[in-house]
């Protein structure tokens, strides 16, 4: 069996014309890859959390735009740049919250127009041709970066870290959720490989277990010391001190600070408040969002009430026709938080302007 960190969430083939992703809504239970080969093929694996985490997204979008313009036969530029920014429309659309997402998608927008004015003048399909092999290059090169930005987040976490820590995780910003490595999960691997050897508790994170289904999935897997817990129980360990740290990920960062996560988060940044643990929200800094000056200018994105209702149940678990409010994200305000640790180093909320 592989360890954890030998294949990757999402990857680009080959010869460039299929988006490989492990299928995430199908874990623990199965691990299965999915061939992606066309803009509705990834549409529908994004929204139905067949592939999740905020920098994944990034690349999913990167890699697939890519993927589908090799795909795609024009004969005129013309054709080929509308159809361009019809996938890119389309994608960006599928999860309105994760800002890396149209991030990714922005990147090959400006890459598209580099290849355009050095290809001017040239014949259609020699233009078309330099300007796949360059969005090709650029999708794979953001996934590198990724990897690095990944690693660099990790060794700041971890410095953090004592042998024997105790961190308090949610939801999934690990392997599965990035390229490499992962984000909140991310200085726990890096500790794991020091020797500290960390001791985690992952909350399920109701309604869709990602917690349960995957986070402790992946560190098991990688063979850290994991304890499953409900997510009604975090007080609980947390005022028996068995809790060092809270880690949790983060899909957006406000202009203020403010950090929208899945929902829950708050809650556990709450609750460390009161308890005096320190808590720190872990990704990178194209997170930023200038265009949001708070917390309260991010979109939440509500998902389907079946996932409260009838998710993972062999009968629902609710009356039928009940009104269910499913929000995907809450926002963490800055306030609450000890501190951001990005790719840059550890901010606290007060200087996040020093990311600009």
């Amino acid at each position: 069996m592989k360890s954890i960190l030998e294949y990757d969430s999402v990857e680009l083939s080959e010869n460039g014309r299929d988006l490989i992703i492990l299928d995430q809504s199908l874990l623990p239970n199965e691990e299965k890859f999915l061939h992606l080969t066309s803009a509705e093929q990834i549409f529908y694996a994004i929204t139905l959390l067949k592939v999740r985490g905020a920098s994944a997204l990034g690349l999913t979008g990167a890699l697939g735009l890519a993927m589908c313009m090799n795909r795609f036969e024009a004969r005129t530029m013309a054709e080929f740049e509308k159809e361009f920014m019809r996938v890119k429309r389309y994608l960006s659309i599928s999860r309105p919250t994760a800002v890396n997402l149209v991030w990714g998608l922005d990147r090959m927008e400006s890459c598209y127009y580099r290849s355009r004015e050095v290809t001017e003048g040239r014949p259609a399909a020699e233009a078309i041709s330099y300007i796949q092999d360059q969005l090709t290059t650029e999708a794979r090169t953001i996934k590198l970066e990724d990897v690095k930005m990944c690693l660099a987040i990790s060794e700041y976490g971890a410095s953090l870290l004592k042998p024997g820590s105790g961190i308090l995780t949610y939801c999934n910003a690990g392997h599965l959720a990035v390229s490499r490595y992962g984000t909140a999960l991310g200085p726990i691997y890096y500790a794991q490989q020091q020797g500290y050897m960390p001791k985690v508790y992952a909350c399920e994170t109701r309604p869709m277990l990602q917690g349960a289904r995957l986070t402790a999935y992946e560190l098991n897997k990688a063979g850290v010391d994991v304890t499953l817990i409900c997510d009604n129980m975090a007080s609980d360990v947390m005022a028996r001190g068995k809790i060092d740290v809270v880690f949790f990920g983060c899909d957006r960062i406000a202009a203020n600070g403010d950090v929208a996560n899945k929902v829950g988060s708050s809650m556990l940044a709450i609750l460390a408040r009161h308890y005096g643990i320190p808590c720190y929200a872990l990704g990178p800094t194209g997170m930023l969002d200038p265009s949001a000056p708070t917390g309260s200018d991010i979109v939440i994105e509500e998902r389907p009430s079946f996932e409260v209702t009838d998710m993972y149940y062999d009968k629902p678990m609710a009356p039928k026709g009940i009104k269910v409010y499913n929000p995907a994200f809450d926002i963490t305000p800055a306030g609450l938080l000890t501190g951001i640790i990005t790719e840059k180093g550890i901010i606290t909320p007060d200087k996040l302007g020093t990311l600009k």
